[in-house]
């Protein structure tokens, strides 16, 4: 039997002589089956090549470079390397003299002709500031003015029918029976109470029968002379005697 010594430091142990090995590692698991449809199977991976290994990305596309910007010689800024072509003149122009003086005045109205003309712009108009709407005060002012005007533009054409008839009756003065669009005379409003058919004296406030008794009398007795008159052999109330002094025109 072997004597049992002590072990030195550093040296190494013996597996003990029993003739027997250690158990092999365990083997790796089996992958189990990819169930799924046949399409998912069959798929390839993206970046992967079907017959093995990688498919090298794709690289972007290259924009196209810009498209060359053309200046003109003669409207080139100073100190460019196409401004040099009127070095190019005037040196051309002291050798020969003065002879090349032409050929420079033609090659830069050709070259001029060639710039494409820029719209003319159109001026900016001022924008006028917002008007306020008219307040009460204005607006009743504006309604007296107007029917003073239409007061004084009925005594203007009264007259006028009095010292003209004929030009009056040119004018159509008091013939409201007539669109206003033939009439050139803007007489107020006046009515011509010899003339007018009944319809148009009822805007005295007289009533249609009543209108058809004062045309029936003017064919009978001759055109009217006055509001008074008209009142009077018409028989008509005391009321309407403004009206017919107001709006009324007797020519006769």
């Amino acid at each position: 039997m072997f004597d049992k010594q002590p072990r030195r430091p550093g040296s190494m142990a013996r597996p003990p002589a029993t003739g027997a090995f250690p158990p092999p590692p365990p083997a790796p698991p089996v992958p189990p089956p990819v169930t799924g449809p046949p399409d998912a199977r069959s798929r390839p991976t993206p970046g992967a090549d079907p017959h093995g290994g990688t498919v090298p990305p794709r690289e972007a596309p290259v924009p196209p470079p810009p498209p060359p910007v053309t200046i003109n010689v003669h409207h080139a800024p100073p100190g460019s390397a196409d401004a040099g072509i009127h070095v190019m003149h005037g040196v051309l122009s002291v050798v020969t003299c003065g002879l090349w003086i032409p050929v420079w005045i033609v090659h830069a109205i050709v070259m001029a002709s060639r710039d494409p003309v820029p719209p003319p712009i159109p001026p900016v108009l001022p924008v006028p500031p917002p008007v306020p709407p008219p307040t009460a005060e204005q607006r009743n002012h504006a309604a007296v003015q107007h029917v003073a005007a239409r007061a004084h533009r009925r005594r203007e054409a009264r007259a006028l029918a009095h010292t003209n008839p004929l030009m009056a009756r040119e004018l159509l003065i008091g013939r409201t029976d007539v669109p206003p669009y033939r009439r050139p005379y803007d007489d107020g409003g006046l009515i011509d109470v010899n003339l007018v058919p009944a319809g148009e004296l009822t805007r005295f406030g007289l009533e249609a029968g009543a209108a058809e008794a004062v045309v029936a009398l003017r064919e009978q007795i001759g055109p009217f002379s006055s509001a008074e008159e008209l009142a009077t052999v018409a028989d008509l109330a005391p009321s309407l005697l403004p009206e017919l002094l107001e709006y009324g025109l007797y020519l006769r």
